[in-house]
């Protein structure tokens, strides 16, 4: 691979907060903060309520019922490993509700977010085994999308991103063992 792209890669995912560069040492992952937690749950209540309250009575029903169908059936698996199968499954769904919003503007936040929420989501799983809590199904929320119910929809957005949040939190917190104290918003978690 020639030296542009790769520069061109590596500046995007710095934009995106994803990599620290460390001038000519060279980049490394960047660390996930609990405030970078906070700012894309805040982010995400914004963005998402809207998309979900733009995308009622506009989504395809069978699509949309089979996207959820196969959230379902990744969420089943019990191999530690197929976790990521889930998160692609639900990722795909969620897309699919920006993009049927009609705001493609929208729909590449929303996507762009849900990226960066799911990189806290596998922090928060190795931290802690509690993989079923951070399951989630969308069998009312579709309902709500299929009837153009957005008020619904989007109150069942809102109210299950505040539960992730709080589930997110409690396994990154329990799961941070080598923490003494709380340094505030930017205590790092690795």
């Amino acid at each position: 691979m020639s030296k542009s792209p790769t520069r061109s890669a590596l500046i995007r995912l710095k934009q995106e907060g994803l990599i620290t560069s460390l001038g000519r040492q060279g980049s490394v992952v960047s660390r996930i903060m609990l405030s970078d937690v906070q700012e894309i749950f805040q982010l995400r209540l914004l963005i998402d309520v809207t998309v979900a309250q733009l995308a009622a009575g506009k989504v395809d029903v069978t699509k949309i019922r089979t996207l959820n169908k196969d959230v379902h059936t990744k969420s089943k698996t019990r191999k530690k490993n197929k976790m990521a199968d889930y998160l692609r499954a639900n990722r795909e769904f969620h897309q699919y509700v920006a993009q049927s919003s009609g705001n493609q503007r929208l729909a590449v936040l929303a996507k762009s977010l849900m990226e960066q929420h799911e990189r806290i989501v596998h922090l928060g799983l190795v931290k802690q085994n509690r993989r079923q809590d951070f399951l989630h199904y969308h069998d009312e929320f579709v309902e709500a999308l299929i009837n153009g119910d957005g008020k619904r929809a989007g109150r069942l957005v809102e109210n299950s991103l505040i539960k992730g949040q709080e589930k997110v939190m409690r396994a990154l917190m329990m799961g941070s063992t080598d923490l003494v104290s709380i340094v505030g918003k930017n205590l790092s978690l690795e």
